[in-house]
């Protein structure tokens, strides 16, 4: 089990690093990543799925005031342009046992196979579960043949629920997982903090949890975009620390980068072979196809360390 580091602190084999060791890793750590997209995407999937390789994962977010069968054709729409769908399905959102069932029905008459799991924030009137746990338990994910799911992970805490329900809850669903023979995966909140994420890896795999980690990060985006967003998202202190870290206010607009965090966690992933840091799952402030660009001009290999080896600037991305 690993034991969370210091803050800020190095294994010794992560500072003898060469940076064309740790450029492979990066490019390692960013294969096969997913990305997010809204139903305020769905007039440009072309574009979106130009810049995708075949069978890219592409979440279906399920946003405030958009129906579920909204999600459901977005989905299918997504799966039919050759990428692979991973629509969300909101515990507190569901109104019945029969609209989830008629949901996943469709959304495999539709070709789609996976989906994200989480409880939600929000609750419609007379909502008919209160957990996601709760929504697997009703076998009809198991019934509609979806055995490979996502759950939510929140590396810096859910203020919603609190650390301590947030933990046993995980650890009910990787128990299910287990039961049931489910393929799952923890799909993490997007932050800004890696020895967050770090320490959390460490946390969770001391209180038994042992699914694999998709960490979620921010696509780049105007600093204001990312405090925003973060603010919704209840990971305030984590933004105050990108704030501080890029001198604040006189950079609200300039465009911001992951390449720090995701030089962290290559470098950590690299430094120990049992992480369960298995990929990088991209949130699109700035929009879907601009990350896309982003990402697949760093897997191109077009990027270049800087001084200090942690973080990287990108060729220009149009």
């Amino acid at each position: 089990v690993m034991e969370p580091l210091p803050r800020g602190t190095l294994q010794p084999t992560e500072t003898a690093m060469s940076n064309e060791a740790l450029k492979q890793h990066i490019l390692s750590f960013l294969n096969d990543y997913s990305i997010e997209v809204t139903s305020h995407d769905a007039g440009k999937l072309d574009a979106i799925a130009a810049e995708l390789k075949p069978g890219t994962s592409v979440y279906v977010a399920h946003v405030p005031g958009v129906p579920l069968d909204d999600v459901v054709e977005l989905a299918g729409r997504i799966q039919k342009l050759g990428l692979t769908a991973v629509p969300h399905v909101i515990a507190r959102k569901l109104e019945s046992r029969e609209q989830l069932d008629s949901a996943l029905g469709k959304l495999r008459e539709l070709g789609v196979e996976e989906a994200l799991v989480v409880a939600g924030d929000l609750a419609v009137e007379n909502n008919a579960f209160d957990s996601s746990l709760e929504v697997l338990e009703t076998g009809l994910f198991d019934k509609h043949g979806f055995r490979r799911v996502g759950v939510s992970g929140h590396p810096e805490g859910s203020s919603a629920i609190g650390a301590a329900r947030v933990e046993t809850a995980l650890k009910g669903k990787a128990a299910f997982a287990e039961r049931a023979g489910f393929e799952m995966r923890t799909v993490t909140q997007f932050g800004f903090d890696p020895d967050a994420v770090v320490d959390w890896e460490a946390s969770t795999a001391a209180a038994g949890i042992h699914l694999p980690i998709h960490v979620g990060v921010a696509g780049p985006a105007s600093l204001r975009q990312l405090v925003k967003f973060a603010a919704l998202c209840g990971i305030g202190s984590s933004a105050r620390m990108l704030m501080t870290r890029t001198g604040a206010m006189a950079n609200l607009l300039r465009t911001q980068t992951p390449d720090e965090m995701i030089t962290h966690l290559a470098r950590h992933r690299a430094s120990n072979p049992s992480s369960r840091l298995a990929k990088v799952h991209f949130f699109c402030f700035g929009g879907v196809a601009k990350t896309a660009r982003w990402v697949n001009t760093v897997l191109s290999g077009r990027f270049v360390l800087n001084d200090q080896a942690n973080g990287f600037r990108v060729e220009d991305v149009n």
